[in-house]
């Protein structure tokens, strides 16, 4: 088996909301592989695919040693659901890894299927490809818990269960760190890479902030809706200089610099459309004010 073409994954809503933490790689190896079941699975299968079929899925580079320490990570990082004070679970994500000369084989844990399997309602529908750009693992998370909102507009959380949720360490247990480095960054990165525009107001009991009010709304401007718009509208427009190059971009939809002809490979490509959708009130191809 190869891995597949598939972006899209579901959860259960209690899932997206359990307790736990995962360093960037570990929570993007889960999140790429939960795209491998298929809406229709009545069991979890062993998924078998090379580390070449991983760097093509998360656009990264992926050696064996990072991986043996991302999947050593994981096994070692289970799941906290608690439903209430009576009823919780502790469960790993995967039952077991195996590697051998690059090949690699695995199996979520069985106990996930009431969370991952023929799921009726309450699940959370994410797309890989806005997930995996965003830097902070964190806001991944954060992207994961208001994603179910969406419709609503608005989601609040007691700031205690959130950090709870998240599993924060004790550094993060100060508001001002938290606020910067959780959600301040998760703000920026699911503006700048997701389908939502977030924004958050405190609630203070006192002088002490107790919960969070998360506010969403679709976002017009994200990068992947940037990247489209370009693609489809202005193929072979140039953009501007970027590190020396007269950016333009094809009618396949790739960036290439104008005046040698050459086509950016993935990485440089993705830190370019990057720069592109920072900057992009500047670019030449568009008219003033369209974004």
């Amino acid at each position: 088996m190869n891995l597949s073409e598939r972006n899209y994954s579901r959860q259960s809503h209690i899932l997206v909301n359990a307790r736990y933490a995962l360093t960037k790689n570990e929570i993007d190896l889960v999140l790429t592989l939960l795209t491998e079941i298929k809406k229709e699975d009545k069991d979890f299968k062993d998924y078998s695919f090379s580390i070449k079929d991983l760097e093509l899925k998360t656009s990264k580079k992926w050696q064996s040693k990072q991986l043996r320490d991302t999947v050593k990570g994981l096994m070692s990082k289970p799941l906290e659901i608690e439903e209430s004070a009576k009823k919780w679970e502790i469960i790993n994500w995967f039952s077991y890894f195996k590697y051998d000369d690059g090949a690699i084989t695995c199996r979520f844990d069985k106990r996930l299927k009431p969370y991952l399997l023929e799921m009726k309602n309450r699940f959370v529908v994410s797309d890989l490809r806005m997930v995996l750009p965003m830097r902070s693992s964190y806001s991944k998370r954060v992207y994961l818990m208001l994603k179910e909102y969406a419709k609503i507009g608005e989601r609040t959380m007691d700031l205690e269960e959130l950090q709870a949720s998240l599993k924060v360490p004790k550094s993060l247990k100060r508001y001002d760190n938290f606020k910067a480095k959780v959600l301040t960054k998760s703000k920026e990165d699911i503006n700048k890479f997701t389908d939502l525009k977030v924004d958050f107001k405190e609630i203070k009991l006192g002088r002490k902030v107790s919960k969070i009010v998360f506010i969403i709304r679709k976002n017009d401007e994200d990068l992947k809706s940037f990247i489209t718009t370009i693609r489809e509208l202005y193929a072979n427009q140039r953009l501007t200089y970027y590190k020396d190059m007269a950016l333009k971009c094809s009618e396949k939809g790739l960036l290439y610099d104008a005046d040698t002809m050459r086509t950016l490979n993935k990485k440089d490509a993705q830190k370019a459309w990057e720069y592109l959708h920072v900057n992009r009130t500047i670019l030449e191809c568009f008219n003033q004010g369209l974004f």
